[in-house]
This record gives structure tokens, sequence and C-alpha cells, in this order.
């Protein structure tokens, strides 16, 4: 699998190129993605939030919006100081075979797409996913 080509340490911002540490989960079903099929997760979490609302990255109204979402069981705010569109996916054409040695994505995790496949088939709506540093 390869993971942001920034691999160590949590996603803290938009276009930090990490990939998100802590417990999501699968928030839609898989999609045809020009990596093969996505199957998105509900990043940014609560805790995501509030980080980021620590650390002045995001207003006390979009952690609130994200905390909503969140109870809710919806996607939460994409278009934030935190980023967004996360999730597991193929590599599709332009990838294929890189994901054994290279971390290349800007933040979700990558597989082979016979993988994404795999998973996609077995993987309902609101699986849990934990992704440990």
């Amino acid at each position: 699998m390869a993971l942001g080509r920034e691999p160590r340490g949590p996603k803290r911002r938009h276009d930090d190129a990490r990939t998100p540490e802590g417990e999501y989960r699968v928030a839609g079903p898989a999609r045809r993605s020009r990596y093969h099929l996505f199957l998105p997760i509900d990043y940014p979490s609560i805790a995501d939030a509030e980080a980021g609302l620590a650390a002045g990255i995001v207003s006390r109204a979009t952690r609130d919006a994200i905390a909503r979402a969140h109870e809710q069981s919806r996607m939460p705010p994409q278009e934030t100081g935190l980023g967004g569109l996360l999730g597991l996916h193929g590599e599709g054409p332009r990838w294929r075979g890189d994901s054994e040695h290279l971390d290349w994505t800007t933040g979700c995790i990558a597989m082979g797409d016979a993988q994404i496949e795999f998973l996609a088939e077995r993987t309902p709506v609101g699986t849990r996913v934990e992704i440990l540093p």
C-alpha cells in the first residue's frame, strides 16, 4: 500500500500530503475514479476538528459543523483547512505497481486495483477504519 508523500506524522491541514491517523468510518460506497475505485472515509474526525481548532486552522463554526455531521452519520465538510476527500483507492493506470514501494498519494491510502476491488465488494458503509502511525 502507499500513503501520502509525507508519511510520517498525522495529517493536520489541507495540502500537507499526509495520511490522517485515527479512527474513521467508510462514508459511502466505492465509486469509479482515475485511481480505479475510491472508497471514501469520513475525514476529518471530531478529534481532527478539535486539533484544528486548537491550532487555529479551523473556526469554531467549522469544528461544530464537523461534529454535527459525525453525530448525524453524515460526511463531514470536505472543504476546510484540514483537507478532505480522503479514502482508500486503487492505483489506476498511472500508478500501477507503485504502491508496493512508493508513497505517492496526497493523503489517501492506495493499493493495487485487485485489492481495492476486494475491499469494495466486502466493506459496507459505516465500517470502522483505523489508521495507525
